[in-house]
């Protein structure tokens, strides 16, 4: 009986894995994006319709075949770079390429793609989920769209300018007097051109902002000095409405981080917006209290409040509760937005309430300046990881870096402003320091002379970030600096371009990479092989793949048992940039068992070989005079 009961258990977790696994097909298959699985050597596994239709292939010629025959040849050196990545870190994520991302079809025609990369853990190792999207029609309507605010910018905010000056001159009496009703209709067509001023550059302003083409300047800023000037701008237009603006008298003096221009925008914005919609001599209280690493700035209302309908929709772009109210005020339904946007970009986040006894309390939280200088070092507990300095004004930035960073084996601090930065240059030895050159005030070119002269930092490595390629060039040799970097910054370049320099390795030296889980061995290896080579010597395959994506190497020294794991799995991995196979030597106990391998160019037994036998395979690959001889010692 228990026999039958445990044959009943069985089939029925057996159907219910069935079950499960015949769900999983079905939505991958009804996915409306290509969906791709590969193993652990980046093999074809699973394809869905969708993809035959993207790339032109039959399902069965897909199958079994190696994810490259999907990538341009031009980018086969960044597929394995992102593999490799994600091999160190199998979490979701989207793939981020300091390029961009291109399909090749059966036919040999290329297509833009953006490519997502998931994680599915299985009893038989790790696979890998591609989710592929076909981006063609979204950079035609980005085209048109750019067109689109090109035409604005160029060929209509440049005339009603001049129309909006032209005819505020004729109402102030520039002209001479005017009779009446001349007057009258030149004031209506001055206030309209003049909204219609503002609506193109509120819609130049959210463009720029959400295409990341707004340049912001941070710095300490102190808030209530600044609400106080904005109060003080806005004076006349709150006179207009018959409204009170008032600072709170316990407004506490706070310093946040952020682009003192782009910080009163939102000022202006949230002023305005309560001072339109307030009673005639009605009030508008600004408050600014600190909060727990954080600083808030309120600004409140008397008006009649949000309707509830409209509250989920408040900070959508020409969102507007009441459009003949709207008109009656000027309003253009972008203030809020842009707010919105620009606080996001501050690094903060902006909300609403129902203010007591009516109106609305809107608020603003950003990052307090204290608080961002406790995140300024580095707690990442890796040892061995090398300590840089990276001077940039931009915190949201610093720390976008600072994660790219991490998993390829460095530890980041942050100075924000140049005195910082030449404090902690001064009492902490880095391995490297990255300066931006746009630091504030034009700071960046001083910085790095001053770097210079402190003792400490003579030889220290530096690479400039910049925007300007141009500008670093000329600065970059006067300036005594290591390397330069475009900003956006491609983490990968930047860290080769560290790992070289911290290397010191002299200009031409072969590379090799030895990977073996006995330390002593590696060791040994290395010290052996130091008047040939530079050698970076990994223990595991993570390390490895670490040092794949920092490095470019001439030659592989491959031990195959590496624990419960076979060292062979990394062979698909070890590839140059451009996607050639990088020449393997097995230098391990067990290579009787190996199967032949056009990239395992010699097979050396531990036990039987000696370091002169490895010595003498290493020059023998490395040598270009002779073309490479295979040589086994079993």
């Amino acid at each position: 009986m228990g026999k039958v009961v445990g044959i009943t258990a069985m089939t029925r977790e057996g159907t219910a894995e069935n079950f499960a696994e015949e769900k999983f097909r079905l939505a991958v298959e009804a996915c409306p994006s290509g969906m791709v699985m590969t193993d652990g050597a980046g093999t074809i596994v699973l394809v869905n319709t969708e993809t035959e239709r993207l790339f032109g292939y039959r399902r069965d010629e897909l199958i079994g075949r190696p994810m490259e025959m999907l990538v341009p040849r031009r980018l086969r050196g960044e597929y394995l770079k992102q593999r490799a990545v994600f091999a160190l870190r199998p979490e979701p994520r989207r793939v981020q390429a300091g390029c961009e991302l291109f399909g090749l079809r059966r036919d040999g025609t290329e297509f833009p793609v953006e490519v997502s990369l998931n994680p599915i853990h299985t009893s038989d190792g790790l696979f890998v989920l591609s989710v592929i999207v076909d981006i063609g029609e979204r950079r035609r309507v980005e085209r048109l769209k750019d067109e689109f605010v090109s035409t604005v910018s160029h060929e209509l905010r440049t005339p009603l300018t001049s129309i909006a000056g032209s005819l505020g001159l004729l109402v102030g009496g520039a002209a001479g007097a005017l009779p009446e009703g001349a007057l009258r209709l030149l004031t209506i067509a001055q206030s309209n051109s003049a909204r219609l001023v503002r609506l193109i550059n509120d819609i130049l302003d959210i463009e720029k902002i959400e295409s990341g083409q707004l340049v912001f300047n941070f710095k300490r800023v102190d808030v209530r000095a600044l609400i106080e000037q904005v109060i003080e701008a806005n004076h006349g237009y709150a006179d207009g409405f018959g409204v009170h603006v008032r600072l709170e008298p316990d407004a506490t003096a706070s310093e946040v981080p952020a682009d003192a221009d782009r910080l009163a925008q939102v000022f202006t914005n949230l002023l305005s917006n309560a001072i339109k919609f307030s009673p005639r001599n009605g009030e508008v209280a600004v408050a600014i209290e600190q909060q727990a690493g954080s600083v808030r700035v309120l600004v409140r209302d008397h008006g009649d409040g949000i309707p509830e309908k409209f509250k989920p929709r408040i900070f959508e772009k020409f969102a507007q509760a009441d459009a003949t109210d709207a008109r009656q005020k000027g309003g253009t339904g972008l203030g809020l937005s842009i707010v919105k946007e620009i606080v996001a970009r501050l690094g903060g986040n902006v909300g609403f309430i129902d203010a007591e006894d009516g109106g609305t309390e809107f608020f603003v939280e950003l990052p307090d300046w204290a608080a961002i200088n406790a995140r300024e070092v580095d707690s990442a507990r890796d040892p061995d990881a090398l300590r840089i300095l990276l001077c940039e004004d931009d915190p949201g930035a610093a720390l976008a870096l600072r994660e790219g960073l991490r998993p390829l084996g460095f530890r980041t601090d942050f100075a924000h402003m140049p005195a910082e930065a030449l404090a902690r240059a001064q009492s902490c030895a880095y391995a490297a320091i990255l300066v931006d050159l746009e630091l504030p005030d034009g700071n960046g070119p001083a910085l790095l002379r001053q770097l210079r002269e402190q003792p400490e930092n003579y030889h220290t490595p530096i690479v400039i970030l910049s925007a300007e390629p141009a500008e670093i060039a000329s600065d970059g040799s006067r300036l005594n600096t290591t390397k330069r970097v475009t900003k956006p910054v491609d983490v990968y370049v930047l860290a080769q371009i560290l790992d070289g320099t911290v290397a010191r390795s002299t200009p031409g030296r072969p590379r090799i990479l030895h990977i073996d889980d006995d330390r002593d061995v590696l060791d040994l290896v290395a010290q052996t092989l130091e008047s040939t080579a530079y050698v970076v010597s990994a223990d595991s395959l993570n390390e490895a793949r670490r040092a794949l994506l920092t490095n470019e190497f001439d030659l592989a020294v491959l031990d195959i048992t590496l624990g419960a794991i076979c060292g062979l799995e990394l062979l698909p991995e070890l590839r140059n940039r451009n996607g050639a196979p990088i020449p393997v030597i097995v230098f391990s106990a067990h290579t009787a068992e190996l199967a032949p391998d056009p990239q395992v160019e010699a097979r050396l037994n531990k036990a039987r070989a000696s370091l002169e036998d490895l010595i003498a395979a290493v020059h023998d690959r490395l040598m270009l005079k002779t073309p490479p001889s295979r040589q086994e010692v079993a």
